[in-house]
């Protein structure tokens, strides 16, 4: 079934509004995304489907970053560059530590971090 035979209205709205969605508007509501799957991780710390999900998200969108960064030709200053890789190991480890403990320390602290890192993308895309 595709977006244009859904029976969700809300499914269709969804995949519509993320096809419409761009650049760092894009990348900024991955963040958001990933800051509210750990927090749904945070609430019901039991469920461990939506942990999987929540950890298994944010390894492969703070990958991403990762690849990004790494390659030739990136925009970004090479300082910041580098804060920005630094930072993706520390949420990398938390991520892997996070697979065996139930501290919620580190959830609150990976979510912070993606909702700083959201912040910042949504504002530029609203300059840009």
């Amino acid at each position: 079934m595709n977006a244009f035979t859904s029976r969700d209205p809300a499914r269709l709205y969804a995949r519509n509004e993320c096809a419409s969605v761009h650049g760092r508007a894009a990348e900024g509501r991955a963040f958001v995304n990933a800051a509210r799957l750990l927090d749904r991780v945070l609430r019901a710390p039991a469920d461990t489907a939506a942990r999987a999900h929540a950890l298994n998200f944010n390894r492969v969108l703070w990958t991403a970053l990762q690849a990004d960064l790494a390659r030739p030709g990136s925009p970004l200053p090479p300082a910041m560059r580098a804060r920005l890789l630094s930072l993706s190991l520390y949420v990398y480890r938390a991520l892997l530590a996070l697979r065996v403990s139930r501290d919620p320390e580190p959830l609150e602290a990976l979510i912070e971090i993606n909702r700083n890192i959201a912040g910042g993308l949504l504002a530029t895309a609203e300059d840009g």
